[in-house]
């Protein structure tokens, strides 16, 4: 039988397209207090906002007879009709934020606008108002979510560990603060102040307020005016790319928004500046007319689409490598090996003798000599056939190439290397935690204040890795055969930091913890060349599973001969 869903089952299979988490709930409430005109917006939150999300803001503030109908679905002010839909320039517009959130939580608001002498205060729990009257309260909006998912017990226990849901608030809040540099913005967590990021005349300052001063070093400018769109913003120098973390961020007329197609854009213009497996951080601001966009493709509105996105994408690129060659960041030439070496010509001074150039050869070499023949007593002798070793070519330091019997076999020498010193490691460090060595000079992590969150919360996780901190944010000790230089602790802590949404058992963080030794220690290994070359391939072939590494990634691969005929053909 075919029937129609009750009002408060249907409000809350709706609230689950728009609310999946806590850091869904900010987003809304702070992308409505942005668009009631706000230049203060405090957000206060407790337990990662499973218990308690509140957003105040001194914004415009609602009537009595506007602040319940807030709550009703489908309920804005932003849109009247449908052409209205061709030219959204608010946050929110389609009046499901507080209707989804209202249904699957417990909600105060108190508002006021500028010209009422009282506010209103309103209750609500699982869509019911269970409460309205007058208050005194400033202007604005006060919006106190509380014990989200109470009505939905399934969803509740999906939620992660404070610090992940905490994580992924920070990014939303960083979402919107990038691009308000004209409004004040307060972050508060357990009774403890995160941020407090007064209001700044320019996008660089709110980047390196909120992100880190040593942002400021790293940022190359871009602008680009046409008729079509203006791309101003901001990309990191090729140096200061990140294997893991970093910071990507499109805006489009205020609104952030992701796009794996101009993501493409950037990395292209980027092409071979980039180490592999790096990205760099980008902070890019579109402006456009909104009828040639459409924001209204996705519950959470992070996907926008472009009428002329491939001519946005030409765009992109082209002022990201202008950017990239005026600073002179294009790659230096690299002749390999020492074969060859470029010198500027100088002209000898009057009266100065110049020696011709030696030539080095090996005067028993004759290209026309067969096997077994001696050239030297001009006789031909019969002589043993010289043994020699497979050759194992070193490429830009990064490569071994060998002959093998189907081709050429391509090893990644770092990754080789990532492998073999796992299944070395793994034995000592499966079963047993690893104790912790001191360090002679302790190293400061300098961290942002979603990561200082993010390591008080995770000290027994760091400890077990074999990483102990003091309460200055200090890296005090290691784990045995970690690397000891600063750079290298950091990665590892940050890496640590950055997988705190899982909770393994025991056993996979003594993988993990070899895994993470094995990367450090591959990085900071010596070049392989020569008969070391092939010492490490056949440690490679001696592993257990020697096509990758313990994360997944190839170590080494044949190129057929059949594919290398191919080129000659």
């Amino acid at each position: 039988m075919i029937h129609v869903l009750p009002p408060h089952i249907a409000s809350q299979i709706a609230a689950g397209e728009v609310i999946q988490r806590p850091a869904s709930v900010i987003k809304e409430l702070m992308e409505n207090a942005v668009d009631s005109g706000a230049d203060r917006i405090d957000v206060v939150l407790a337990d990662g906002g499973a218990t308690l999300m509140q957003v105040t803001d001194n914004g415009s503030g609602m009537g009595p007879e506007d602040a319940p109908l807030a709550f009703e679905r489908h309920a804005t002010s932003k849109i009247h009709d449908v052409e209205d839909l061709q030219k959204v320039q608010t946050f929110g517009f389609r009046g499901e934020a507080l209707a989804s959130v209202a249904s699957i939580a417990h909600v105060r608001l108190r508002t006021r606008r500028k010209e009422d002498e009282m506010g209103t205060e309103i209750t609500i729990a699982g869509s019911a108002v269970t409460s309205q009257e007058e208050i005194v309260c400033p202007q604005g909006s006060d919006l106190c979510v509380r014990n989200l998912f109470f009505n939905v017990p399934a969803r509740r226990r999906f939620l992660k560990s404070e610090a992940v849901e905490l994580r992924h608030i920070m990014e939303e809040f960083h979402r919107v603060v990038l691009c308000h540099p004209d409004k004040t913005f307060t972050l508060t967590h357990n009774e403890s102040t995160v941020y407090h990021l007064p209001a700044c005349d320019t996008l660089r300052s709110r980047i390196t307020g909120t992100l880190g001063k040593e942002l400021n070093s790293q940022l190359l400018d871009i602008h680009v005016n046409t008729s079509l769109v203006q791309i101003r913003g901001y990309v990191s120098r090729p140096r200061d790319s990140f294997k893991k973390g970093g910071h990507r961020y499109f805006f489009v007329n205020g609104r952030y928004f992701k796009s794996p197609y101009l993501h493409k854009a950037v990395m292209n213009a980027y092409g071979k500046l980039l180490p592999q497996d790096r990205m760099p951080s980008y902070f890019i601001y579109m402006e456009t007319d909104p009828a040639m966009i459409d924001v209204n493709i996705h519950p959470s509105k992070t996907e926008v689409k472009f009428e002329d996105e491939n001519v946005i994408f030409q765009m992109l690129g082209a002022v990201i490598r202008e950017t990239l060659g005026k600073f002179a960041l294009g790659p230096s030439i690299d002749f390999e090996l020492g074969a060859m070496q470029h010198h500027i010509p100088v002209p000898p001074s009057p009266g100065e003798h110049v020696s011709p150039p030696r030539l080095r050869y090996d005067p028993l070499f004759d290209p026309f000599r067969e096997p077994g023949e001696n050239r030297s007593s001009g006789i031909f002798e019969e002589q043993p056939l010289q043994t020699y070793e497979t050759p194992v070519i070193p490429i830009r330091k990064k490569y071994l190439i060998t002959p093998v019997a189907s081709g050429l076999l391509i090893v990644h020498r770092q990754r080789a290397l990532e492998r073999v010193y796992y299944e070395e490691l793994l034995p000592g460090l499966r079963e047993r935690k690893p104790v912790p060595e001191k360090l002679y000079f302790p190293v400061a992590l300098n961290l942002q204040p979603s990561q200082s969150i993010l390591l008080k919360a995770n000290r027994d996780r760091l400890l077990q890795m074999g990483f102990e901190a003091d309460d200055n944010e200090n890296i005090t000790a290691v784990p045995p055969d970690h690397p000891i230089d600063e750079a290298a602790i950091r990665e590892s802590v940050q890496e640590i930091l950055s997988g705190t949404g899982e909770d393994p058992g025991t056993a996979v963080y003594g993988e993990r913890l070899c895994a993470l030794l094995a990367r450090r220690r591959a990085a900071a290994g010596q070049d392989e060349s020569g008969a070391a070359g092939k010492a490490l391939i056949d440690r490679l072939f001696a592993c257990k599973e020697p096509n990758s590494t313990p994360d997944g990634r190839i170590c080494m691969t044949i190129v057929p001969m059949e594919q290398i005929d191919k080129y000659f053909t």
